[in-house]
C-alpha cells in the first residue's frame, strides 16, 4: 500500500506532498532524512539513492531531467517494480502538467496542489475489507448497509468479486475503502483459486452469528484462514447479538479467538451508524495508526 509521495526541487525546497493515510504529521522530519541521505550519498561518490528497504517500509526514489527528486514511500511487502511504476507514473505526469514552471520554480507550492486530483485517481489503493463468513451470517445485510451499487468483478484468476467501494467522512486520513463479500468456507475450500482475493486483502472480517455452532465452525476455518492469508488484520463482526438468549457476548468470543470483535445486531434501528463505527474503529487500528506507527520509528 502506497502511503506517501514527495516531489522535492533541485534546491531541496519540498514542490509537491501527498499522504494517502494519515496525518502526515512526520513529513517535514521524513523529508529532511530522505533528501540528507541522498545528498551524503552523492557527496561520498556513491551516487544517487534508488531505493532504501526498512523492516516495515519501501522506499523508492526517482529523477527527472530537472533535477526534481522523487519519493514514494510503500508496504515492505509491496513489489518494487510495482511501486516503481506508480512513481514513475507520478514523474511522467508531473513533467507533462508543469515543465513550464519546474525549470524557474519561485518555490511557491501552491501551483503544484491540483495535482492531487491525479495522484487521488491514478495511484491511491483504497484499502480492501474482506467480509468473509458461513452462509446465513449477515454477510450481505452488513454490506447492504453502506450506500452504492454492488458490483460483480472478476479478479486475476477470473473468480467473481462482489465488492462496494464506500467513501468515509468521519474519519480523517482515510477516505474511502473496498468492502468485498465471500464465503468462508470456500475461502478455505478454494484458497488457491481466491488467492489474489487473499493476498490482496488487507483487513479479513469473520462475520458469524454469535451462536456456539457458527462459532465452533468459524473458529476452526479461522485457523486454516490465518495461514494462508498472514498479510491481514483479522476481526470478528458477531452479528445476531439481538438474540440474547443464543448468542455469546463479543468479549467472551474475542477471548476465545484471540482477536478483537465487534457485537453486532444488523435489526437494530441505528445498524448503518453502528457498522460506520466498527468499520472506521478497524481502519484506525490496522490502517492509519500502523503507518504512524512506521514513520514515528522512521525519523
Amino acid at each position: 500500500m502506497i502511503s506517501k509521495i514527495f516531489i522535492i526541487g533541485k534546491d531541496g525546497g519540498l514542490c509537491y506532498s501527498k499522504s494517502f493515510f494519515g496525518s502526515g504529521k512526520k513529513n517535514t522530519e521524513i523529508i529532511n532524512f530522505l533528501t540528507s541521505i541522498n545528498h551524503i550519498g552523492k557527496n561520498v561518490g556513491l551516487g544517487e539513492i534508488k531505493s532504501l528497504h526498512f523492516t516495515n517500509l519501501n522506499i523508492i526514489y526517482s529523477y527527472d531531467d530537472y533535477n526534481y527528486m522523487y519519493i514514494m514511500a510503500s508496504d515492505i511487502d509491496d513489489p518494487e517494480e510495482e511501486i516503481r511504476n506508480k512513481l514513475e507514473l507520478v514523474k511522467n505526469e508531473f513533467n507533462n502538467l508543469y515543465h513550464d514552471q519546474l525549470e524557474k520554480w519561485n518555490g511557491k507550492i501552491k501551483q503544484f496542489r491540483d495535482f492531487d486530483r491525479f495522484t487521488e485517481s491514478h495511484i491511491l489503493i483504497p484499502p480492501k475489507i474482506l467480509l468473509a463468513g458461513e452462509d446465513g451470517v449477515g454477510k450481505s445485510t452488513i454490506m447492504d448497509l453502506f450506500p452504492g451499487e454492488t458490483i460483480l468483478e472478476l479478479d486475476d484468476d477470473m473468480n467473481e468479486i462482489i465488492q462496494k467501494k464506500i467513501n468515509l467522512h468521519n474519519l480523517e486520513g482515510v477516505t474511502e475503502f473496498i468492502l468485498r463479500e465471500v464465503n468462508l468456507q470456500d475461502l478455505i475450500s478454494y484458497s488457491k483459486i481466491y488467492k489474489t482475493l487473499l493476498d490482496s486483502a488487507d483487513i479479513i472480517c469473520l462475520v458469524t452469528n454469535s451462536g456456539a455452532g457458527n462459532l465452533s465452525r468459524t473458529k476452526q476455518l479461522f485457523y486454516e484462514l490465518k495461514k494462508k492469508a498472514n498479510r491481514a488484520d483479522f476481526y470478528i463482526i458477531a452479528n445476531f447479538q439481538d438474540l440474547v438468549n443464543t448468542s455469546f457476548e463479543p468479549d467472551k468470543i474475542s477471548e476465545s479467538f484471540g482477536i478483537t470483535t465487534f457485537g453486532f445486531s444488523a435489526v437494530q434501528a441505528d445498524a448503518k451508524d453502528i457498522i460506520y463505527k466498527i468499520i472506521s474503529s478497524i481502519l484506525k487500528t490496522s490502517i492509519i495508526d500502523k503507518i504512524e506507527e512506521k514513520f514515528n520509528h522512521f525519523v
